[in-house]
């Protein structure tokens, strides 16, 4: 005859044991939503030069910022403390030169190359800038910049380098819709396999989009903000107007995964008719007013942050906005608010935005912010700061 007070024992067992293991993992969940977030400025450095620079680019092998100097249309390569440590012209004719079109973006590649992206070509250089790689692509829309707009993300399958380029990267995908049939053919990237010099849209806009609700265009709000990660082979995107981040497979480019994004405050306004100009008043109001998800900053180890911009009134435009004076909404940090995503999930705490521009995440939780310039005085230095995610 088998024990009953054995058996007994061994149920009475499992239901503790149970028990202990849901305790831990609500203790877990509720400490992760129990955390709180501060940025908080820990450094500062300046870029001594001529010109205004900006900085797109930083690589943790070789501890450097990639950065571009306006008007003098050089390549940066500057320390963790600011000092320029090259200076590299490659603009106009000659060998190792890329003519007179200024690059919409600049970026590190793998195996120490540095990438220019121009509107009809891609150079990859190595680190005495001689050409590696030159691509010629198509590109539905000529941009002229006088800066790097951003930097062209890579990724690399077997023994195959790819690279995301293309307009809509840096600019609204709205100047690409001419028609209903552009709208509904309408990828995010032109896929740039860097072997074979082939050039390919891909992700389409997924069926639940915004962007697919409506027969209209959100003309000036079809941007987005997007990296690689390389640790989990993944692309992480969100476009202007999404309510969700968007995670893809590099292996196929196929969805693996959504996040819900909440915005505490988030002001839309109507899309308006395909052929609409931007200079269209419901065109402006969309630019100027409408809210944004704006930049996508990858921490790793699954931590992503997002900078929105809450949107405004019209009331509220027009009492800031003077000839003397312009107001730009989506600048304005008192109407910028900051997310953080751990582990898939939106943390509680929401930021208010910082004064300064984010331009990159760096490793240990920090950023790189672009300080204003002094509309007052003309300087030949731009200031950085570094600031940390700390969880209090």
């Amino acid at each position: 005859m088998k024990n009953p007070i054995h058996y007994s024992a061994i149920f009475c067992f499992i239901i503790l044991s149970i028990a202990s293991s849901c305790s831990t993992k609500n203790s877990d969940s509720s400490a992760q939503q129990g955390e709180t977030y501060d940025l908080v400025k820990v450094d500062s450095f300046q870029v001594d030069n001529f010109t205004r620079i900006n900085i797109l680019d930083y690589s943790s092998e070789e501890n450097i910022y990639l950065g571009y100097s306006l008007n003098e249309d050089d390549i940066l390569e500057i320390s963790e403390d600011g000092a320029i440590l090259n200076r590299a012209h490659r603009k106009g004719d000659g060998p190792d030169h890329y003519g007179t079109w200024n690059p919409i973006g600049l970026g590190f590649g793998p195996n120490g190359q540095r990438i220019v992206e121009l509107p009809f070509q891609v150079i990859s250089y190595n680190k005495n800038y001689e050409i590696e790689q030159s691509h010629r692509i198509m590109s539905p829309l000529p941009i002229r910049a006088n800066t790097p707009l951003g930097r062209p993300p890579y990724y690399q399958k077997q023994d195959t380098t790819f690279l995301l380029v293309g307009p809509s990267n840096y600019l609204t995908a709205g100047h690409l819709i001419h028609n209903q049939e552009g709208k509904d053919t309408l990828q995010n990237f032109y896929q740039l396999n860097m072997q074979t010099s082939a050039v390919k849209t891909v992700i389409p806009y997924e069926e639940n989009s915004i962007y697919n609700s409506t027969e209209n265009i959100y003309l000036e709000l079809m941007g987005k903000s997007f990296f690689i990660d390389h640790e989990s082979n993944e692309l992480v995107l969100v476009q202007d107007l999404e309510s969700e981040i968007l995670v893809y497979n590099l292996s196929d480019l196929s969805l693996s995964r959504s996040i819900p994004i909440s915005h505490s405050e988030f002001i839309r306004y109507s899309p308006v008719p395909i052929g609409t100009p931007f200079s269209d008043e419901n065109a402006l109001t969309l630019s100027r007013l409408g809210a944004r998800n704006q930049k996508l900053f990858n921490l790793g180890n699954y931590t992503y942050v997002l900078q929105y911009f809450t949107g405004i009134t019209q009331a509220e435009y027009d009492s800031r906005n003077s000839e003397e004076d312009p107001y730009v909404g989506r600048f304005d940090e008192s109407e910028q608010r900051i997310l953080i995503f751990k582990e898939g999930k939106q943390a509680s705490t929401e930021l208010s935005g910082i004064d300064g521009s984010l331009v990159l995440s760096l490793p240990d939780n920090k950023f790189l912010v672009q300080e204003r310039e002094n509309s007052e005085i003309e300087e030949e230095v731009t200031r950085f700061s570094i600031y940390q995610l700390q969880i209090n």
